[in-house]
């Protein structure tokens, strides 16, 4: 469940990255993975996560996460774009350990 977690929220990551920064306005941008562009810009503003999340977690509903882990990964994702603090494998992993 770890690595799909992982994947799920890097997802999410990428879809709020790509909507914060368009490729047309990345410039020196362009070598970084779209997961990881929140981090070059200033913290997003907590009242765009509802729309830069938009349908972020729709696949890991249709592929079967339950309900309490999406919220889990969600609100994980929400505090590192609300924070710009990079994804951190050991981090996650500290949520998903609460979830047992």
């Amino acid at each position: 469940m770890t690595t799909a977690s992982e994947l799920a929220v890097l997802r999410a990551l990428e879809r709020a990255g790509n909507h914060k920064v368009p490729r047309s306005e990345r410039g020196g941008l362009k070598d970084v993975p779209s997961w990881e562009i929140y981090t070059h810009r200033p913290p997003v503003d907590p009242s765009s996560l509802d729309k830069l999340l938009t349908h972020a977690w729709d696949l890991p509903a249709a592929v079967g996460f339950s309900e309490e882990l999406i919220s889990a990964l969600d609100s994980y994702t929400r505090t590192l774009l609300a924070s710009g603090h990079a994804f951190d494998r050991n981090d996650l992993q500290r949520v998903l350990a609460r979830l047992r």
